[in-house]
């Protein structure tokens, strides 16, 4: 936990190293693959940025968060949507690789798989354009395939990249069968009270804060969120790190220090991480945030939304005083 002023003890890495329990964490959202160019800035509008470096990831929030939260802990199953295409078959190959669970019924006849164009600055920071192809066909009635595994999850966790009315269909499913649900609302979408009261953790940023709230103070903006039924609200800051409030306390953690070279997947890795935590731990507390920011923190240092994505070990290691490239 924190103490005086950002000083570190890593109690957090020590109960996290010694709990073996396996978790089951059902992931719903999409599947990209991610066309990056790595230039010096990001362009105006009208404006062409040259002498860019290119790279080519499988990604997509739903994907991101899987992958994270396999490599940090879960036993994940993954309910998404690809194209009967070659990238689409390679994705779900790499999936089942990490260790994922992954259904055929995941291919879409007659659709392009997900596609997003990433142009990251010299600074890490980036834009992104996303051309959602396979991932609009993942409705309702495709999530009541697998509702033995929803129902039977520690944790269901869901972005905003698949239709809204499948979000809202997969979080009653979950909540009548008292399974809490992780929501990331991003790209942010307008999220009616109902189903803000089916969430049990709410992970913002700032952007998404303050338009799902109207309020750019942080604290009043978690608040406000609170109040319309999201039981913990967390909203990720960036380099100034994070705030969460359950409507008894507010926490807020300082980021760790690292050299940033890509944040493009840290915000889905805070959100697999943080999920693994809360099944564990039934609870949103400073160490369940600390594995989560730190795992987060170790991304932001490679290029890539999953190949910068670390494991358990690593982060536990991270925490407990390792060190990496970059000032900690």
């Amino acid at each position: 936990m924190w103490r005086g002023k950002g000083k570190i003890t890593y109690l957090c890495a020590v109960h996290l190293i010694h709990n073996v329990t396996i978790m089951k964490i059902t992931v719903i959202g999409s599947s990209n693959v991610d066309m990056c160019s790595q230039i010096d800035r990001l362009p105006r509008p009208g404006e062409t940025v040259g002498n860019g470096a290119f790279l080519q990831a499988y990604g997509g929030k739903g994907a991101n968060q899987a992958v994270a939260a396999r490599r940090l802990g879960g036993e994940v199953c993954f309910i998404t949507a690809v194209g009967d295409d070659p990238l689409g078959r390679e994705m779900l190959a790499r999936l089942r690789k990490e260790g994922i669970g992954m259904a055929d019924e995941c291919i879409t006849p007659g659709r392009h798989t997900g596609i997003a164009l990433i142009m990251i600055d010299r600074q890490g920071e980036n834009c992104i354009a996303v051309n959602p192809g396979a991932n609009q066909t993942l409705s309702p009635e495709r999530t009541d395939r697998f509702r033995g595994k929803i129902e039977h999850s520690d944790i269901v966790v869901m972005q905003a990249e698949i239709p809204y009315e499948t979000i809202r269909h997969a979080a009653g499913m979950a909540h009548r069968a008292g399974v809490p649900v992780l929501f990331n609302p991003a790209p942010v979408c307008a999220v009616d009270d109902e189903l803000m009261r089916m969430v049990d953790v709410l992970v913002v940023n700032r952007t998404e804060a303050a338009t799902l709230s109207g309020t750019d103070h942080v604290e009043e903006a978690a608040s406000r969120l609170h109040a319309r039924g999201a039981k913990n609200v967390i909203v990720t800051l960036g380099a100034e790190g994070a705030y969460a409030f359950n409507g008894h306390a507010g926490i807020s953690l300082p980021a760790f220090r690292v050299q940033a070279v890509d944040a493009v997947g840290a915000g889905d890795t805070f959100c697999g991480a943080l999920a693994v935590a809360f099944a564990r731990r039934g609870q949103v507390d400073r160490d369940g945030l600390e594995f989560a920011m730190a795992a987060a923190a170790l991304a932001v240092t490679k290029a890539g939304a999953q190949p910068s994505i670390p494991t358990e070990e690593e982060t536990n290691r991270f925490l407990g005083g390792g060190s990496i490239k970059g000032e900690v």
